[in-house]
């Protein structure tokens, strides 16, 4: 059965009315686009609000997530599904334009439409050349879609309290995929890859990889935050990873609430280069989400979307997943892709999270002194050789619970591309 007649077949619904309708929009011709006003101002604050919420909601999980693929697709929408589109401002384009090449930050967008609904050249031509996107449209084998379209009907009750304005349902659903590689401007020498101690948010210690380094970097000790931050730079000038580590092993809920205190800005501002001895645990990590789901049960203030009462726009469902591979280099991942899973992640020491298993928690973790692909259990986190030329030199060893932040500076702004807490999922290294 294909939408369209789904959704004939429930004509007596009003709300699906709405849908069936909806599209009328990309049947118009000479559209007027106007230009917006800029990234939205409130952006970086909903994103850290946003992060805490979640993070501390699931308290049992990492939780990874890209505030600006939620931006781009609030963008997007407006562009693609109001009957007063409106521009992407110039910032976030050349923001766009920039990630296209990166090897560090891939994004993907694909909207799916309804059998026989097409998008009118002009606007479809904007929407390709200002989103990596591609458009398909939806038949009878993709019923999870008609089935998260039903859900979204469902959560734009909630939705529009928190947004403040109307949008109207749509019958579409898009994609936005995030990847992040770990593309490092100073890779990590895989031979100092070694398996050590890392200490869970549920008091638990388990054995994992991690990758060495010592380099100059630049680098905070925040006494506000009751952490440590270090920049890693990525070969695309423009981006960077933030890790914050607490300075307590259980210090991370308290850390993420004290981060919405500081801008990005301001973080940037206290940094500085200093020698660092750099310690961190190497895995794969991906979360999916329904994004307007989230946002309803979450609860927070929702300003992304607010649009002039006059404008009307057809939301589209939305599925947003965030991958991020934390490896030695980009190489190192690609070599792992290329052998096949399991036996290679055990092989490279890596290890795969994934946080919509978080519920198996009781799933067997190597204990102490086991092998690990026939080489014997590395020295524990404290034990690693430091060979730094300074005395000055930070020890930044992250074998407790922590934060990151894929960051893109842009002229004088910080814009948060992904943040992402390590701490307490359940990890496996996979041995044949």
């Amino acid at each position: 059965m294909s939408v369209n007649e789904y959704f004939k077949r429930q004509w007596k619904n009003p709300i699906v009315l709405l849908l069936l309708s909806g599209f009328a929009l990309f049947a118009k011709n000479g559209t007027a686009y106007t230009e917006a006003s800029g990234i939205c101002p409130c952006f970086e604050q909903f994103a850290d609000d946003f992060f805490t919420e979640q993070s501390q909601r699931n308290n049992d999980t990492n939780f990874v997530f890209s505030p600006f693929a939620m931006q781009s697709f609030e963008d997007l929408v407006k562009l693609g599904f109001s009957d007063k589109p409106e521009l992407p401002d110039d910032n976030f384009s050349e923001i766009m334009e920039d990630l296209k090449d990166s090897e560090a930050v891939k994004m993907e967008y694909k909207v799916h439409l309804p059998e026989g609904r097409e998008i009118e050249p002009s606007r479809l031509a904007l929407l390709q050349k200002k989103f990596p996107s591609t458009f398909v449209h939806i038949d009878d084998s993709n019923a999870w879609m008609m089935k998260a379209i039903e859900q979204h009907l469902r959560n734009l009750n909630e939705l529009e309290k928190l947004m403040g304005n109307k949008q109207a349902p749509s019958e579409a659903l898009v994609e936005i995929n995030t990847e992040v590689n770990t593309d490092w401007l100073h890779p990590f020498d895989e031979q100092a890859t070694k398996v050590a101690e890392f200490h869970t948010d549920d008091n638990r210690k388990v054995d994992m990889p991690f990758m060495h380094q010592v380099g100059n970097l630049r680098t905070a000790e925040m006494t506000d935050l009751q952490a440590k931050v270090i920049e890693m730079p990525f070969k695309n000038q423009n981006v960077s990873m933030w890790l914050y580590l607490p300075d307590e092993e259980d210090g991370l809920d308290e850390l993420e609430e004290k981060l919405k205190l500081r801008s990005l800005n301001s973080i940037e501002a206290s940094m500085s280069e200093r020698e660092v001895d750099v310690l961190l645990p190497k895995f794969e990590d991906t979360h999916e989400m329904d994004l307007d789901g989230e946002i309803s049960r979450s609860g927070l203030d929702y300003p992304l979307s607010q649009t002039d009462e006059a404008v009307t726009i057809q939301r589209p469902a939305s599925k947003l997943q965030t991958k991020l591979a934390m490896y030695e280099s980009l190489e190192a991942h690609r070599i792992t892709d290329s052998e096949g899973e399991g036996h290679v992640i055990a092989k490279r020491h890596a290890i795969s999270l994934h946080t919509e298993s978080s519920e198996n928690a009781d799933t067997e973790v190597k204990e102490s002194g086991e092998e690990v692909e026939g080489e014997e259990q590395g020295e524990s986190v404290g034990e690693v050789d430091v060979s730094c030329a300074t005395d000055d030199c930070l020890k930044f060893h992250a074998a407790h619970p922590f934060i990151y932040h894929v960051v893109y500076k842009h002229s004088d702004q910080v814009v948060p591309i992904v943040m992402g807490c390590f701490r307490n999922l359940n990890i496996n290294i996979d041995a044949p």
